[in-house]
């Protein structure tokens, strides 16, 4: 379609496991570090570090895979598979990991903000200029019009399941207790915001409460929903007094592990826990245990998983997004090619003209129209080259 010196190098969830590709994201500091480094050797990159994924994007004819894999990777090679893409493919993959097409969970929403953070930062750091800057703003446009093409909700029905799963337990616990439920809502990105929308259509007997690692945004969310703001420190505690605790954060390890674990899922009065983590805030090593599963069900403690929850999408639905997905796709790379190609135009229009000039003043002995027709065989050949 088009050949650009675009690049990306990296590894991700769909070839390696997901708590090996969290292990390599290194931290913002180090992240400035590695950019203004590559930026000092005049190149143009950017590094997406995320809890699953890992990709460093760059412009021009440097080969970064070899440094990819040196300061990345480094002694995790055994257990990651590095993929590569190019040119084109490399635009594709760009947009297609900023819209969610390439999530854990389809269309996920907060990848695009993670791509944007990634841009920001290596502008800071003096990393991105003007080519590899116009591929970026092209794919956060891009990876916004693909989520309109198929909702502004991509997995819009995800807060609705959720409340169906837990609806006739808050409504029998509620009237058991003769009050609302103490819910606990651990996150507050999209996931935790279509929850708590699903629930206050359902008009459910509950008493929320919001926690988060940044209070700020536990705050706004929780004003937006009429709920309580629960202090980060104060979560294990409150927990631990709630009857329903969903948990709807991302993290590269798990929130809850070891004794903390144990001591919240031990046996009690019946509670309901919802993880929407990718990967599990409830260590999967744990949660995944028949056993554990078994025990925590005897001491009255329901737990539900992202993918039980998955289940309850048709594969009929599924297919039907992911065709929307990409058909707004190819339709975003056909507007970044014409774009690439206007640009490279208007940059070759200056000495197009200044070639048409000596062609039309060299001609003096032949005719107007013999000086049109040279003119113009001159501009079609320029603008028709490769």
């Amino acid at each position: 379609m088009f050949l650009l010196p675009f690049h990306v190098v990296g590894c991700a969830h769909e070839s390696t496991r997901a708590d090996v590709v969290g292990q390599l994201r290194p931290d913002p500091l180090r992240q400035r570090a590695l950019l203004r480094e590559l930026a000092a050797q005049g190149v143009e990159a950017v590094l997406l570090a995320t809890c699953h994924r890992s990709e460093l994007y760059w412009w021009g004819d440097h080969d970064l895979e070899p440094w990819f894999e040196t300061n990345i990777v480094g002694a995790h090679r055994h257990a990651v598979n590095v993929s590569r893409h190019d040119a084109d493919l490399a635009v594709r993959h760009l947009f297609g990991v900023a819209a969610g097409m390439h999530s854990v969970r389809f269309g996920e929403p907060e990848i695009l903000g993670q791509v944007r953070q990634a841009w920001l930062t290596a502008r800071d750091a003096g990393a991105v200029r003007g080519e590899l800057d116009s591929v970026f703003r092209h794919a956060v446009d891009a990876a916004r019009h693909i989520r309109a093409a198929i909702g502004d909700e991509v997995d819009g029905t995800l807060g609705d399941r959720v409340v169906a799963r837990l609806a006739s337990f808050v409504e029998r616990e509620a009237a058991r207790s003769g009050g609302p439920l103490p819910v606990v809502v651990v996150g507050s990105g999209d996931a935790a915001r279509g929850v708590l929308d699903a629930m206050a259509r359902a008009v459910l007997p509950v008493q929320v409460g919001v926690t988060n690692r940044t209070m700020s945004r536990a705050e706004t969310v929780a004003i937006a929903h009429g709920a309580e703001v629960i202090a980060w420190e104060q979560r294990e505690q409150a927990m631990a007094e709630a009857r329903v605790v969903i948990f709807a954060i991302h993290a590269s390890t798990p929130l809850l592990r070891g004794e903390a674990l144990a001591v919240l899922s031990a046996a009690g009065p019946a509670r309901l826990w919802v993880d929407l983590g990718v990967p599990g805030a409830v260590d999967p090593a744990v949660s995944a245990t028949p056993s554990a599963r078994d025990a925590w069900a005897a001491g009255g403690l329901d737990f539900v998983t992202l993918d039980e929850l998955s289940q309850d999408v048709g594969p009929e639905r599924r297919a039907q997004r992911s065709r929307k997905a990409t058909w707004a796709l190819q339709l975003e790379l056909a507007r970044f090619a014409r774009a690439t190609h206007r640009h490279a135009l208007g940059a070759r229009l200056g000495a197009l003209e200044a070639q048409a000039v000596a062609v039309a003043t060299s001609q003096t002995e032949a005719s107007r129209d013999e000086v049109a027709r040279r003119v113009t065989r001159l501009v079609l050949r320029e603008l028709t080259r490769q």
